[in-house]
């Protein structure tokens, strides 16, 4: 099956910053030179210009620590530094000392840096499966939604916060983004990462051999991911994460049957194809299970995820059909095998077409070319799944 699913956040469009209040008349020295440079660091975007802005509304907070004029500035200068849980700390103490306005007309621009700056270090992270990037990420999306809640609920920043918090090892705080999310504004990727995290729990509690209540978890999970695929019935991730609760609660007749009812009964349904033949492909039913993938790919020619599964279909049933066979070594038999992993070479090539920067694909197309003992190839995309992992 097909790695898993990590939403790709999309960068916003901000606001222009507000300069309303840069006016320089009754504040004190340590205020007024601050604003100096930081206004000389617009004009040219001088590190050492910002730097100093900094040390001066540090000293101020540091001088008169009620001063909300102080931390309010100090936020400024730290948000354009990109620190993000900094600034929101500053402006905290600065509301405390009743400034609130410039804060309120402000705040949109520095969520959306915030923002931007989450999803470019979680779309790094995810490539280089680098923990420090993905708690950079975390941190990040945690100052977007203290900063605008209901902005970041809009643009499902609570789930990219959930994200970037698993992959920093903090899969046990990413429960909470999420179930905000769906509180503020329920969305498939919502449901979807915390069906994850479910499964992932019941998983755990199997490991620990705490087996009643890791099937309770994963029955759970199924009457909750049930719900979510009646209010999301086209997301093929939520179809997923069904699906896996299924099979990990050794429910897997009943995932295959009521899949494939649905798919039957919905012909022009891309999402239930795909289910259908995700589903067939987890019981090593090879063939159907590529009939219903090849309709998926045919009515949504977009969805990586189905063109990946169809690829390991053939892949799959290709090596089973090899195995079946050893101790015969007849061409016959050695073509046939064959002749059943090329029938995905198309679907490999619309996958490298449609995703050609990620790593996993490549894996698996080195893999494929190996089976089939096209072995330049082979080597050509394991090395190309290094090279997109060291970027």
């Amino acid at each position: 099956m097909k790695h898993r699913y990590l939403p790709t956040a999309a960068l916003l469009i901000t606001a222009v910053f507000a300069l309303a209040s840069m006016g320089f008349q009754c504040s004190s020295p340590n205020i007024t030179s601050g604003k100096l440079y930081y206004q000389q660091y617009q004009s040219n975007k001088s590190e050492e210009k910002l730097n100093k802005a900094l040390e001066a509304f540090e000293k101020e907070v540091k001088e008169k620590p009620n001063s909300a004029e102080g931390w309010y500035w100090l936020g400024i200068i730290q948000g354009e530094k990109k620190q993000y849980m900094a600034l929101q700390e500053s402006w905290k103490k600065a509301r405390e000392f009743g400034k609130t306005t410039d804060i309120d007309q402000n705040s949109y621009y520095f969520w959306g840096q915030a923002f931007n700056h989450g999803a470019n270090t979680l779309k790094k992270a995810q490539v280089k499966k680098d923990e420090a990037l993905y708690k950079e990420a975390a941190d990040a999306f945690q100052a977007a939604v203290l900063l605008e809640p209901d902005s970041s609920a809009r643009y499902n920043a609570y789930v990219y916060q959930a994200y970037a918090l698993m992959g920093s090892g903090k899969a046990n705080e990413a429960m909470k983004p999420l179930e905000t999310q769906i509180k503020k504004n329920p969305t498939a990727d919502a449901y979807s990462a915390l069906g994850q995290l479910n499964n992932s729990k019941a998983a755990e509690l199997k490991r620990e051999g705490k087996e009643a209540e890791s099937k309770a978890k994963y029955n759970e999970n199924i009457t909750l991911l049930n719900e979510a695929v009646t209010k999301f019935p086209e997301s093929a991730e939520l179809n997923n994460e069904l699906l896996n609760a299924y099979i990990a609660a050794d429910r897997v007749t009943e995932a295959v049957t009521k899949f494939k009812q649905y798919a039957d009964n919905n012909a022009q349904d891309a999402s239930a194809q795909y289910a259908a033949g995700t589903a067939l492909l987890q019981v090593s039913q090879f063939e159907d299970a590529t009939k219903y993938l090849t309709n998926a790919t045919n009515l949504d020619p977009k969805n990586s995820s189905a063109f990946y599964n169809l690829t390991v279909a053939y892949l799959r049933w290709g090596i089973a059909v090899r195995d079946a066979n050893q101790g015969d070594e007849s061409n016959a038999k050695a073509e046939e095998y064959k002749g059943i992993v090329k029938k995905g070479l198309p679907s490999l090539e619309a996958l490298l077409k449609l995703q050609p920067e990620v790593a996993g694909n490549w894996d698996l197309a080195g893999k494929f070319y190996a089976t089939i003992g096209m072995t330049k190839e082979a080597a050509d995309a394991f090395t190309k799944a290094g090279a997109l992992r060291n970027k």
